[in-house]
């Protein structure tokens, strides 16, 4: 099973410097993505952010909403639902064996403690406190990177 962070996400819809390796990495995954609350949450505030920030205007922001819906809809992502207690819990053992070696944030845990919680193997992301957080818990992370 797949997960991605929102970073990770946000590269397939916004002009990144990471998109082009984002679609590469995703078009060779046989399986959807999976995605919770969390994901959904932040990757609707990060498009809004993006108009705010006058990267997008509100109809494109609004195209991609519509977009990463249709995305759903086909099969691209996996809505997983995730007790948010549970959720709560298990980022904060990952906070206490994590937060201490690699300064990991605390939506960043919550994305690998869903992960984590799914029982994904792979995880996709640029960010390198996330990535580690995931390889530490014996995921494959994706895309490769040199360190």
């Amino acid at each position: 099973m797949n997960y991605a962070d929102t970073g990770f996400l946000v590269s397939l819809y916004l002009q990144e410097v990471t998109s082009a390796e984002a679609v590469s990495v995703t078009t060779s995954l046989s399986e959807p993505i999976e995605i919770v609350s969390v994901t959904e949450l932040e990757f609707e505030n990060a498009i809004h952010r993006a108009e705010f920030n006058q990267r997008i205007t509100t109809a494109e922001g609004k195209a991609i909403q519509a977009q990463f819906e249709s995305d759903v809809a086909a099969g691209v992502y996996h809505k997983q639902r995730l007790d948010m207690d549970a959720l709560f819990i298990e980022a904060s053992v990952l906070a206490a064996k994590h937060t201490p070696q690699f300064g990991t944030r605390t939506l960043d845990l919550l994305h690998v403690a869903a992960a984590n919680m799914l029982q994904c193997t792979r995880f996709l992301s640029f960010d390198r406190r996330q990535r580690q957080s995931a390889s530490a818990l014996g995921m494959e992370v994706l895309p490769t990177m040199n360190k």
